[in-house]
């Protein structure tokens, strides 16, 4: 999320969402020394005047300073402490100003972020695909994300500490390098994945549901916070975190589930209906089927990385129905 002049306004005025609360004072604290007397409404008020009047001169901080009622006790020794500090949020700043400020992935209420999170966060980056978007991010540790379209992860530029961890909300398949000393950890908004090294697939676009699907190795999968309530997973099996936080596991073919991965589509016994639902995003199309009746008609066919208008004639063959498509609007008929 970008910190601009709108949001620090909004935070000042309490008007913020809790997300947007969150990441202001994570921006804050990352530039706030150890023992500061300043709280963070003083210090977002000084960076409100910088940003708003970015070439003041030396002695307009001091008066800014006692208009904001910012001095107290000692005025001498506070003064040179608020001096030095606005020279110090100054030039950051000024290389806030020319950088994306997404610091972190907000993926929780903020009073359920845990202390270990809430560190890890400030040194996350975010990637996005957009619909009709895929694309794969290879981690510092090898490890690798393939995205599916309008999925976001939060990852580091490298793994500290004693684990690796990564935020996920949408769709996408890790295969992760192993490291016994080091798990590997995925929270959503709702989920814990851990693992040593495997591959898995991982989904958070149903209803208030959370999907894992295990390729290779095992997984451990819980709610978040309630790792009590975990389940154990293998080869071939497939887990439902559903909205009651209950977990339902099953065995699947976890190789037809997760080909989307390499751009293969199958579709066996899905009808017309659910089909759209899978393609419209997939090639960031819009699909209006004028006759009703077609909607249920159902498919068995597979795809190996087909061009839309490869897949829409090959459809239109096996359904016997008529099309028109203008690269973004498909009228099926």
């Amino acid at each position: 999320m970008d910190i601009t002049l709108e949001l620090l306004k909004k935070y000042a005025e309490k008007e913020c969402t809790k997300q947007e609360k969150l990441a202001v004072e994570l921006w804050v604290d990352e530039f706030k020394e150890e023992g500061s007397s300043l709280s963070k409404d003083e210090l977002i008020a000084i960076k409100m005047e910088m940003w708003d009047n970015m070439s003041f001169d030396m002695e307009a901080p001091m008066t800014n300073k006692h208009k904001l009622g910012i001095i107290r006790e000692d005025p001498q020794t506070v003064e040179v402490q608020i001096y030095r500090k606005i020279i110090r949020y100054a030039a950051a700043v000024i290389v806030f100003c020319g950088i994306s400020l997404s610091t972190y992935y907000f993926l929780n209420d903020p009073s359920q972020i845990n202390q270990e999170e809430h560190a890890y966060i400030e040194k996350y980056r975010s990637v996005k695909t957009q619909r009709g978007e895929k694309r794969t991010v290879t981690l510092s540790d090898g490890s690798t994300i393939r995205m599916n379209y309008e999925t976001e992860i939060s990852v580091p530029e490298h793994f500290e500490g004693d684990e690796r961890i990564v935020y996920l909300t949408g769709h996408a398949h890790f295969n992760v390098v192993r490291n016994p000393d080091k798990p590997f950890i995925i929270y959503t908004d709702k989920s814990k994945t851990q693992v040593l090294g495997t591959s898995f697939d991982i989904n958070t676009k149903g209803t208030n549901e959370t999907e894992i699907i295990v390729t290779s190795g095992k997984v451990a999968f819980s709610e978040k916070g309630q790792e009590k309530n975990l389940v154990t997973l293998k080869v071939n099996d497939r887990a439902l975190l559903h909205a009651d936080k209950s977990i339902a596991t099953s065995k699947v073919n976890a190789g037809k589930l997760t080909a989307w991965k390499d751009d293969i589509l199958v579709f066996e016994g899905e009808t017309l209906k659910e089909i759209i639902k899978v393609l419209e995003p997939w090639y960031d199309v819009n699909i209006t089927v004028e006759d009703s009746e077609k909607l249920s008609q159902q498919y068995n066919v597979s795809f190996n990385n087909p061009s839309f208008e490869t897949l829409i004639e090959q459809m239109s063959f096996m359904g016997k129905f008529k099309y028109s498509w203008d690269g973004a609007a498909v009228i099926i008929y």
